[in-house]
Formats: structure tokens, sequence, C-alpha cells
């Protein structure tokens, strides 16, 4: 998650995917790749696919999400995993603190 203070996005948007109430996953219009997701509650922040970053050199995961469909092979070195999508907004601010505590640290 990044701050959604900081965050815009260029080119145009479909909103898809499994979205409920809660969470609004946004693709681009263009090749429909994933880009990012609101959740309502956490408005200061916007879930973004990490893919579409041109440097990933200083990004380390820290939550591993939808691991009910991942390949059993695949390894993800992140803090924290979830089936799908952590459901309530006290797991996300129990999330946002444990970051937050360990950014504090490095």
């Amino acid at each position: 998650m990044f701050p959604a203070e900081g965050f815009s996005v260029t080119g145009d948007l479909v909103t898809g995917g499994l979205r409920t109430e809660q969470r609004e996953h946004n693709f681009c219009a263009r090749c429909l790749g994933f880009v990012f997701t609101r959740i309502k509650g956490a408005d200061t922040r916007v879930n973004l696919r990490v893919s579409v970053l041109d440097d990933l050199t200083w990004f380390e995961p820290f939550v591993e999400l939808m691991t009910e469909e991942k390949m059993p092979w695949a390894r993800v070195p992140a803090a924290h995993s979830f089936a799908r999508f952590p459901e309530s907004l006290e797991t996300l601010a129990e999330l946002m603190a444990d970051y937050s505590a360990r950014q504090r640290l490095s």
C-alpha cells in the first residue's frame, strides 16, 4: 500500500475484477493490466500492483494476497499472507502499524 496523496495515474482506467462494495480494482484501459485497488475505509492508502513500477530495487514484499490461487511452487518473502484479502479495518490498521514499525527499524 502506498500513500494516496502521493499517487497519480496517467492514462485511462477501467474498473473490473472481483470487486465488492469495499474494494475497487482498477485496470489499464489499453492492456487491461491490473494497476491498483482502493479500499473503502482506507482512503489514505492505495494498494498498488508493484509490477507496474519501473524500479523495484528498493521494494521488499510485506503482504502477500490471494494465496489460495497461487501456484504451489510460488514463494514470496512477505511478512504477512492472506488467502484472499484482509477483511477488516482492524486488520488493515494492524498491518499499517507493523509496516510503520518495521520502517522505523530500517
